[in-house]
């Protein structure tokens, strides 16, 4: 299986193979059948393997964070489907199984945004799984730094229908012009009753705290751009009603321990009417 080259593609494809390892644990806070298969698949490509020795070595807290930010997003995607909403879109989604593993209603579509090249490796993948999507699947090849909401659009979204937003994995790779152009086309096309899932890096993790990973995703050609800690009230200037929990907060952790390192913030709003 030809998987993507860019250092980006990596960090998703390392993702992908945290939560593979999840179904391993005792008591998994989640099992991910695609993220199973693509280990299978391409497990062994020297790149990938490379790039998750890397991760191992600049910070053994990944995977435990990769843990629980999963199950933290899986929880609060599964609340908005449970209180109506019908249309989901994950900007950057990378190898993201949840649409083939979270239990959507009736009627439920999930637009997934990438990079060409990874939105086609996507496609090529579930269709080579095996695996039923449990809602309607729409790969949406677009560049977040550019107009994105246009291919969106074309794709059947409708911004007149409250949308589960999930921005995983991504802001911390855009500058922060790029987030607040990235959180404004998003709230444009949020009607009333919308909610918006992300995760941003914390500032310690652009100084001191953060040297050995940013160096270590350096290698790859990947660079944290940037990070903020007031989330509640960036997403409050933009109409947005925010609960914050920082990577480590017991209270999502699910009896899990989250290693200081990589530090992050989760957030979860939902729209002002």
């Amino acid at each position: 299986m030809e998987i993507p080259a860019d250092g980006l593609s990596h960090t998703a494809l390392y993702t992908a193979w945290v939560r593979h390892r999840e179904a391993e644990h005792p008591s998994p806070l989640f099992t991910d059948p695609l993220a199973t298969y693509l280990v299978a698949a391409a497990g062994d490509h020297p790149a990938l393997q490379a790039f998750i020795a890397q991760m191992q070595d600049t910070s053994s807290g990944f995977p435990s964070y990769h843990v629980v930010r999963t199950r933290y997003f899986d929880d609060r995607i599964r609340y908005a489907l449970d209180n109506g909403v019908r249309q989901v879109v994950t900007l950057a989604a990378g190898v993201d199984g949840r649409p083939a593993r979270l239990p959507c209603p009736p009627a439920t579509r999930w637009f997934e945004l990438d990079l060409p090249a990874m939105t086609e490796f996507k496609t090529a993948l579930v269709e080579q799984s095996g695996l039923t999507p449990a809602c309607e699947r729409i790969g949406v090849a677009a560049d977040l730094t550019a107009d994105w909401a246009t291919p969106l659009r074309a794709a059947g979204f409708s911004p007149d229908e409250p949308t589960a937003w999930l921005i995983e994995g991504v802001l911390m790779y855009l500058t922060p012009q790029e987030c607040d152009e990235l959180l404004r086309a998003s709230t444009e096309l949020s009607a009333p009753g919308s909610h918006l899932l992300l995760e941003h890096l914390q500032v310690s993790m652009l100084g001191d705290q953060g040297t050995r990973v940013r160096g270590g995703l350096g290698k790859h050609g990947v660079t944290f751009r940037s990070a903020r800690d007031d989330l509640a009230d960036w997403l409050g200037a933009a109409g947005w009603r925010a609960s914050v929990h920082a990577g480590v907060d017991p209270a999502i952790g699910h009896g899990r321990t989250v290693a200081p390192v990589p530090a992050a913030w989760l957030a979860a709003a939902t729209r002002r009417r």
